[in-house]
């Protein structure tokens, strides 16, 4: 993009879409941030947290490689004029967004939360880690974001385009973002374990969901959580970057893949027989994965340690749905556990998990 006469040159090439003239361009983002705007008449209200969570995962992002969005979509109301190379916008002019507001945003705010951490760095004379900000910042100022600008759209049209992008438009579901995500790193350690796992349970790889005659033991989804509370003792949704702690990326793999092999060990041989059993729930699985978590907490005991710890359960749990142990979540009208996925529940589980290891192993603990 040059500046010329105080016009705005948009190099691109300009095409018709049902009826309409688009300008396909790709520019800086400091150059776009220049000259967009937000028509409330046409958009929504920002979203704080949905702007937060994007900003989060583009500071992250920007400190270890690359990050991708799909295009932008603006309408230019008439003012873009088509030329040769591509569109001028005349001095003043904007364009506005359509689609991308959030995403807008959160660079804005990614720039502006680097800014102030880079100052904070130069104050306390750390200028080594101040220089690699401010490559950040200039990073994200020149991050080139592909556009497309409807030239000639008028505002009740601009309306329509934005209701039809934001419901028609389907995320995909968790399964195949699970599957395919490469920006997730408890989703790349899932995958991986997975994959060491493949020849020993069947894993659903692609349903965010299994229902109660399906054979799979679990899914890639629900293992991910499962990693999440084993390493965190988090049972909420969890964005942004994987905590490990100190433990070391080989220690990470030997820990998870064994977490998961000992449910061959500990579940009933039809573990997948949902009807008569419960090890094939995610909020019974979850509870575990926290519950190995608190026992290398509160204990200080190695994760395999733990782990070993659970062998335990294989005759101090029937895993049936009536079994002592989910006695908060038992519905004796229904005959089964019910509501075991809510954080309340997992939580009430993974204690009850703890305390009968602790029981079962003769280790003297408090009532926490």
């Amino acid at each position: 993009m040059t500046y010329q006469e105080m016009k705005v040159t948009i190099a691109g090439n300009s095409l018709t879409q049902f009826g309409k003239r688009i300008l396909i361009s790709q520019i800086q983002f400091s150059t776009l941030e220049a000259i967009f705007e937000v028509d409330e008449a046409v958009q929504r209200k920002l979203d704080l947290n949905r702007r937060t969570e994007i900003r989060e995962f583009i500071i992250d992002s920007v400190s270890e490689g690359d990050f991708y969005f799909s295009p932008f979509i603006f309408s230019s109301r008439g003012a873009i004029q088509e030329v040769p190379v591509g569109g001028e916008l005349p001095p003043g002019s904007k364009i506005y967004i359509l689609d991308g507001q959030h995403r807008t945003y959160a660079l804005i705010s990614a720039i502006s939360h680097l800014r102030a951490r880079k100052e904070t760095e130069e104050e306390i004379g750390n200028f080594p880690e101040a220089a690699k900000l401010q490559n950040q910042i200039d990073k994200l100022k020149t991050y080139p974001v592909t556009i497309q600008i409807y030239l000639n759209l008028e505002t009740h049209e601009e309306r329509q385009l934005f209701n039809d992008i934001n419901t028609k438009r389907k995320e995909p579901h968790n399964g195949l973002v699970m599957k395919y995500d490469q920006r997730d790193e408890y989703a790349e350690l899932t995958r991986n374990i997975a994959r060491i796992l493949e020849s020993k349970m069947e894993i659903e790889t692609t349903l965010s969901r299994i229902t109660v005659s399906c054979t799979a033991l679990t899914t890639l989804t629900i293992m991910r959580r499962c990693l999440i509370a084993l390493f965190e003792g988090n049972v909420t949704a969890k964005t942004g970057k994987a905590n490990y702690g100190e433990i070391t990326k080989t220690e990470i793999i030997n820990t998870a893949t064994a977490f998961f092999e000992s449910w061959l060990e500990i579940f009933p041989k039809k573990m997948t027989d949902r009807t008569t059993f419960t090890s094939g729930y995610s909020g019974i699985q979850i509870a575990l994965a926290q519950a190995i978590h608190q026992l290398h907490k509160h204990h200080e005991i190695p994760y395999e340690e733990a782990i070993n710890h659970m062998l335990h359960l294989k005759k101090a749990c029937t895993w049936k749905h009536d079994d002592a142990l989910y006695s908060h979540i038992y519905d004796p009208l229904k005959k089964r556990v019910k509501n075991h996925s809510t954080t309340n529940a997992i939580q009430k589980t993974a204690l009850a998990f703890k305390r009968k290891i602790e029981q079962e192993g003769g280790w003297l603990h408090d009532s926490k």
